[in-house]
């Protein structure tokens, strides 16, 4: 098996339509880590939206890091400990934050919490999308409620901030923001299925998955030409287009298809069962 290190993508990747982890599949990622392929989850998800993903992985130590929050965050799966983080200029987080406020929408800040006892900062400016208020009042995460993301004294350096709005109108604020800040951050949109809405986020330009799954790569002694990556969405570009054997979902939307060396056109148990078997060698 050339590849001894592989990315996984987690919404509409790992996780099915239903957004659980599928038995077939859980058991070809158990397979291919007994193979000696070394796993890691890369999601824009934060820990507490992962943990009980990786948990359903049932798998064994020890465990490879996680890379969640598109990137800006590698932390311990079974710790949660932050191994290594890419936080946005203080500066450019609370004009992002303003900009979005401006144009009607409420910004959230996310934080590294391991670090910070502090997971969220939530701006009450702008209109706070209904998933969001759903989200906040189910997850058990510590919120700091401000005025204006500025006025949060003492803030620490931001890992992501970002808003949530509906599919219809992400868009035109993505076009917004990218205009606003081009060259100085790193602004997509992304469709999260578990939510059904698309979440407008800005990270720091050197934040991203490919970096942090290099790091995971290099405690491990894995060179680049070693790494193998899979997944579905804009988040995953860089990823797929970097790593030595990119491959997209079937799903996978056209950017991340046309950037792609192969598509997993059997589903990720398959392309896994495949990728330790030396097809792709």
């Amino acid at each position: 098996m050339r590849y001894s290190l592989l990315g996984i993508d987690v919404d509409g990747t790992l996780l099915g339509p239903d957004h659980r982890v599928a038995p077939e599949t859980g058991e070809a990622v158990r397979r291919a880590r007994a193979a000696g392929l070394l796993v890691c989850l890369a999601t824009g998800r934060s820990y507490i939206e992962t943990i009980d993903v990786w948990r359903d992985l049932r798998l064994d130590g020890p465990f490879e890091p996680m890379v969640l929050i598109g990137g800006a965050l590698v932390s311990e799966p079974d710790t949660g400990r932050t191994l290594y983080h890419k936080t946005m200029p203080p500066d450019l987080a609370c004009e992002f934050a303003d900009a979005l406020c401006e144009a009607g929408y409420s910004a959230m800040a996310i934080l590294d919490a391991w670090r910070h006892g502090l997971d969220y900062v939530l701006c009450q400016t702008g209109d706070l999308h209904a998933a969001s208020r759903d989200w906040f009042s189910k997850m058990r995460v510590q919120v700091r409620r401000v005025r204006r993301l500025a006025d949060a004294e003492g803030l620490p350096a931001p890992l992501r901030v970002s808003t949530v709005v509906d599919r219809g109108e992400a868009a035109s604020l993505e076009a917004q923001m990218r205009r606003r800040f081009d060259g100085r951050l790193n602004v997509h949109a992304i469709f999260a299925p578990n939510y059904n809405v698309t979440i407008v986020e800005a990270f720091a330009v050197d934040a991203g998955k490919w970096n942090a799954l290099k790091y995971v790569a290099q405690g491990y002694r894995v060179p680049p030409a070693c790494i193998a990556a899979i997944g579905d969405d804009v988040n995953d570009l860089a990823m797929i287009r970097q790593a030595a054997l990119g491959v997209a979902m079937p799903n996978a939307c056209p950017g991340v298809r046309a950037a792609a060396d192969a598509v997993a056109e059997g589903g990720l148990a398959s392309f896994l069962d495949e990728l330790v078997t030396g097809r792709f060698d």
